[in-house]
């Protein structure tokens, strides 16, 4: 049981955040030391977004999983970061693992999961609520669930809390005895306790061995499962990371027992996307997700620089068309610095830009059968590829000397025109492809004192327009 009070985590921030680093992100939510992952316990309370994060500030090792805490009411100036949450209890010693949040009697309470393993590795998961304070700080109040349900392992975790026919749930990722993941759904009762309903039915009985980090929300009178199934086998161009991150949409039953459903859809098509998080304010529904992947972390260059993993962008979140679509909020428009703007009609157009810029790019694939975006780094290159007869996108990372390789490729709808909005940051790129109806992540490790160079290259003369906007950077402060 290891932690750090926040008055020592202030000192450190402070002695380590403007220490030069050629990776660290200007617009990505991120900590300068230790390893982040999942985001947890997203809220809009009192005028005020408050986001945890499962925080290890010691190493680059997924052990001492604290609950990290920042506020911002614009997304781009944050507060200090904080620890909320410690593993130093009995219940929770190898980790406040990820959870969710909710408001009673105007105080914000956090439901978590307590890891335990004990001398011979075996596990113990523990739901437990804490609360804020009066001070701002957290106290654990008590255990709410002890263990599991007959029937399912100790793989059990991520409580993420929902309101549905006025009633509040928990929805938590499990594995059943026979190794199939699957989602477990509780009650709150008039004494504050929490009943099984049992498990929510699926047309989903065999896939992947566990399922993580469920939510379960109502989109445009859609309800939406997102959950992270693992061991799934790779299929084609589906589920080619190690593990995968999509949803199902359809309708629940009044008792919130049963989801009739389409097919598994992959959230994001990149590399580097895991464990997302989603919740409402006023008038939307934000999304947040972890860039990085479970038990991949020698694939990421900065373990060396002491710190690890980041959150993407927040992304707003519709579902129209019996498609969840996503794209960033419109408060990131505020970080657009210079402007440059480009139109063009040949088939090969290149620029140099910023090293942290959003590009919005319109391209009229009328006559077109591919177009090539490559973004050159010196020797190195990150090839962003169309093939109109496919309708497919490519992202090939193969010819980046750092960080890890390969391609993904996906399927983006187009007749005549492709509309792409691609977000580049010191070590990390998010696309939305048209209008966001696709969107992927994904991490890139260029060498020292380089300029991106951009080029985009058609087979047959095209229209297009580009727009580069030179981006700022997020603020933290006391």
């Amino acid at each position: 049981m290891k932690t750090i009070d926040n008055n020592k985590l202030k000192r450190l921030w402070h002695s380590t955040i403007n220490k030069k680093d050629t990776w660290h992100n200007a617009f990505h939510l991120e900590m300068p030391f230790g390893l982040i992952n999942d985001p947890n316990g997203l809220n809009y309370f009192q005028g005020e977004y408050h986001l945890f994060y499962q925080w290890n500030p010691f190493s680059c090792e997924h052990l001492h999983k604290h609950w990290g805490y920042v506020k911002t009411t614009d997304f781009i100036n944050y507060s200090l970061p904080q620890l909320a949450l410690a593993p130093i209890d009995e219940f929770d010693k190898n980790g406040c693992y990820s959870g969710s949040s909710y408001i009673k009697d105007n105080i914000l309470h956090l439901i978590y999961t307590g890891n335990v393993k004990d001398d011979n590795d075996s596990r113990s998961s523990y739901q437990i609520l804490a609360k804020q304070l009066p001070d701002g700080t957290f106290i654990k109040e008590k255990i709410i669930i002890a263990h599991q349900p007959e029937n399912y392992t100790a793989h059990f975790r991520d409580p993420y809390f929902f309101l549905k026919n006025n009633h509040n749930y928990l929805i938590l990722g499990a594995q059943r005895q026979n190794l199939t993941g699957c989602t477990l759904i509780y009650q709150q009762q008039s004494d504050d306790s929490w009943q099984l309903c049992g498990e929510l039915k699926t047309s989903y009985n065999n896939l992947g061995y566990m399922w993580e980090c469920p939510n379960l929300l109502t989109l445009n009178n859609t309800d939406i499962l997102l959950f992270c199934p693992q061991g799934l086998e790779s299929k084609g161009h589906q589920y080619n990371n190690l593990y995968q991150s999509g949803y199902i949409a359809g309708k629940l039953d009044d008792n919130v027992q049963n989801l009739r459903h389409g097919k598994f859809t992959e959230l994001d098509n990149g590399f580097d996307f895991y464990a997302p998080q989603a919740f409402h304010d006023d008038e939307r529904t934000i999304l947040l997700g972890w860039v990085g992947m479970p038990e991949k972390e020698t694939d990421y260059p900065t373990i060396n620089n002491g710190w690890l993993y980041s959150l993407t962008m927040p992304r707003q979140l519709e579902y129209k068309n019996n498609h969840l679509y996503q794209y960033p909020i419109d408060e990131l428009k505020k970080l657009r610095k210079k402007e440059i703007s480009y139109t063009d009609s040949s088939n090969n157009f290149s620029c140099i830009i910023p090293a942290t810029c959003e590009v919005h790019i319109e391209l009229n694939t009328a006559s077109i059968k591919t177009s090539v975006i490559t973004l050159g780094f010196n020797k190195d290159a990150l090839i962003i590829s169309y093939d109109k007869a496919a309708q497919e996108i490519c992202i090939d990372r193969s010819n980046m000397s750092l960080g890890a390789k390969g391609q993904r490729s996906f399927t983006v709808p187009s007749e005549d025109k492709l509309i792409l909005d691609l977000f580049i940051d010191k070590s990390i790129m998010e696309l939305y492809c048209q209008e966001g109806y696709a969107a992927a992540t994904w991490t890139y490790y260029p060498q020292k004192g380089t300029s991106p160079i951009f080029q985009i290259a058609s087979d047959q003369a095209a229209d297009m327009l580009i727009n580069i906007y030179e981006l700022g950077t997020i603020n933290y402060s006391d």
